[in-house]
């Protein structure tokens, strides 16, 4: 009964979802999942939605261990309108997101949508209008600059180039072709140049290890030499990290993936996922593959990590500067006032 109610629930939410989406009579609507996708709940609920809109709604449930290479997965993404994501195949990489098949779904013009929060975080940050105007003015000043300077007062102080990289924003609406977003989600990104990290990086206790899925109990100290990861200094959570780079063995799994901060003040930091990743003025910085491209304006980050690895942190309390001028300080504020309201 729990199950039936809440998918109720969860159809007026996805329609309202797949509004702000511009979702039109006769577009195709894919809903990609997996049988270990963890909320079986939402693509029914969400094809529900997509046939009231007057959309051609289709699910395709794929193997637990798919391939994203497969010809028909290939095919079906290619010919939608818009794919609702939900699903993590393949696992350990950041999910279908980084595979070739998505930049080739999105070069193909299809709109892109990844869907896996709580019911109660898909209402508390649905999109609107402010996280996307925050999203797109930050995205529009990383853009533009060629360092990221990041620091703090336990010892962070490391440097990120992305000179001709572009940047992206998430606001949780994949509106236009070629546009991939995260429902829902409020943060401006880019993918730095893969050897260019020099520094320390202090991750504090308290902090997120989102590709752990947990919250640091102990301080964490990163060593970047030449943009590679060179030493992890710390207690359980250090030797975790260290073994989880270890274990994927590429070289890949020691640098950067993608580095910016977060727009959305209606986050809750207890949760890990889009709370901590979107957390207004949380810096983050993710380590492993990062070759999700795409051909909308500030969408994709063009890098060129084709590790196996990806493991988001997130962290607050700490100063983010680009080419020298202050943007977010200290998880308090965002220090440009024209990219806060």
């Amino acid at each position: 009964m729990d199950l039936v109610l809440g998918s109720a629930d969860l159809v007026a939410m996805f329609i309202e979802e797949l509004r702000l989406c511009k979702v039109k009579p006769g577009e195709t609507v894919l809903i990609f999942t997996d049988p270990q996708y963890i909320r079986p709940d939402y693509p029914p609920a969400a094809f529900a939605a997509a046939r009231a809109l007057g959309a051609e709604a289709y699910i395709l449930v794929s193997q637990g261990d798919q391939k994203m290479e497969d010809a028909l997965v290939r095919a079906t993404w290619q010919n939608a309108s818009l794919i609702l994501g939900m699903s993590m195949i393949p696992r350990g990489i950041g999910s279908w997101m980084y595979t070739e098949t998505h930049n080739e779904a999105l070069r193909a013009g299809a709109r892109v949508l990844m869907v896996q929060e709580p019911l109660e975080v898909l209402k508390r940050m649905l999109p609107n209008e402010t996280i996307r105007r925050r999203g797109l003015l930050g995205a529009k000043r990383l853009q533009a600059a060629k360092e990221i300077h990041v620091t703090d007062d336990v010892g962070s102080d490391f440097i990120l180039r992305k000179d001709g990289r572009k940047a992206m924003y998430q606001c949780g609406i994949a509106d236009e072709p070629g546009r991939w977003d995260h429902f829902p989600s409020g943060l401006v990104t880019c993918a730095p140049l893969e050897d260019s990290a020099e520094g320390i990086y202090v991750i504090r206790p308290g902090d997120s290890l989102l590709g752990a899925w947990h919250h640091a109990s102990e301080k964490v100290t990163l060593t970047l030499e030449k943009g590679r990861i060179t030493r992890v200094e710390g207690g359980r959570d250090a030797y975790e990290l260290q073994a989880y780079m270890d274990r994927i063995n590429d070289d890949g799994a020691y640098r950067f993936s993608h580095a910016g901060w977060g727009i959305d003040d209606r986050c809750d930091w207890s949760h890990n996922g889009m709370d901590t990743e979107s957390l207004y003025g949380t810096v983050m910085v993710s380590i492993g593959r990062n070759i999700f491209d795409a051909p909308a304006d500030y969408s994709g980050m063009k890098g060129e990590n084709y590790s196996n690895a990806h493991f988001d942190i997130c962290c607050r309390r700490k100063n983010l500067y680009l080419d020298g001028e202050l943007i977010v300080r200290d998880n308090e504020t965002f220090a440009v006032p024209d990219l806060d309201f």
